[in-house]
């Protein structure tokens, strides 16, 4: 708007009725979301082609009310969500809005609701957002790490064909304790004693390989010290991580061994994800369940809309 425009807008201001302010209120509001998630997709501009990794990028005109730019060397053109989850969706002005409701941990036809998008297009969104999150894991740590597995039982939610028997309300045969490993999914949880740092990670079998694989980035030598449980997959964690490790078995150590070993922050944080995602959620595919897990991560982190949306551009905003 040009400056004499804006001038008159705010001299008229005095004219307005009392219903017109609220309208004017209201529609500044919906502007105000719609340039914040612009600009959020504006700051992660490239600084080398999309295309190419050339660095001879110049700007190129707008399309969708974001800058394109254009490589003098592959001559495409590219902007700020190219190469991303975010690539060719449409209404970017919503996003910050979504983004909002991801913060909050709004279900589908919630989030739907508050964006005025379809279903449909609330949950596509929600995968997409979150898919680079999935990588975004803290390194190196150092502290007291509570490490423990929980269960989530396979899913195959959405899906048109099922590779077994339909069950009813959930039952059926492996429930309780005499459950088979074939219908539940393991998830590794990490948990920083103290901190905001929540490490997680799908499993095929709960074996001291892949525990192991999933670890070997989060600690860090001379600084970290894992505390597990009394599981086999654990017991070899000292020797190949190269941590201290402190294992306890909780029919002979009772819950807190030598007054400060523990698992029970990871085990709390079991609990208000499974409550999350089986009460709140209803339930998710397993073949989505990595995205819901960096869903409650981001959410554990306390990041704000902002930082989702460039989450979702790949960029890690969480200081690790």
């Amino acid at each position: 708007m040009r400056s004499t425009a804006f001038q008159r807008l705010l001299e008229s201001m005095d004219k307005l009725s009392m219903a017109q302010i609220e309208r004017l209120s209201d529609a500044l509001k919906a502007a105000r979301s719609r340039r914040a998630g612009l600009e959020v997709l504006e700051k992660a501009r490239p600084v080398a082609c999309r295309h190419c990794g050339s660095v001879k990028v110049v700007r190129n005109g707008h399309r969708g009310e974001l800058q394109r730019y254009l490589c003098r060397d592959c001559g495409k053109a590219s902007n700020a969500a190219t190469g991303t989850p975010l690539a060719r969706l449409r209404r970017r002005e919503t996003f910050e809005a979504y983004a909002r409701c991801l913060a909050k941990g709004f279900t589908v036809r919630q989030a739907a609701k508050a964006c005025s998008v379809s279903v449909s297009t609330a949950h596509r969104w929600r995968l997409r957002f979150l898919e680079n999150v999935v990588e975004h894991q803290p390194k190196a740590l150092s502290g007291l790490l509570e490490v423990d597995e929980t269960y989530f039982r396979i899913s195959h939610k959405g899906s048109r064909s099922l590779p077994r028997p339909p069950r009813h309300r959930g039952g059926g045969e492996g429930t309780g304790s005499g459950r088979k490993a074939s219908e539940w999914a393991p998830v590794l949880v990490g948990r920083l004693r103290g901190q905001m740092y929540t490490t997680d990670k799908l499993l095929t079998r709960v074996t001291a390989a892949e525990v192991t694989r999933a670890l070997r980035d989060v600690v860090r030598r001379g600084q970290t010290v894992v505390c597990t449980d009394g599981g086999s997959a654990f017991l070899s964690l000292e020797k190949d991580l190269g941590v201290p490790a402190k294992s306890l078995v909780v029919g002979f150590d009772g819950h807190v061994m030598d007054g400060v070993y523990h698992v029970q922050s990871a085990n709390s944080h079991h609990e208000r994800l499974k409550t999350w995602v089986n009460r709140k959620l209803r339930g998710v595919a397993t073949k989505n369940l990595p995205l819901y897990l960096a869903w409650m991560r981001l959410r554990t982190w306390g990041a704000e809309p902002r930082d989702i949306l460039a989450s979702a551009l790949g960029k890690q905003v969480i200081n690790l």
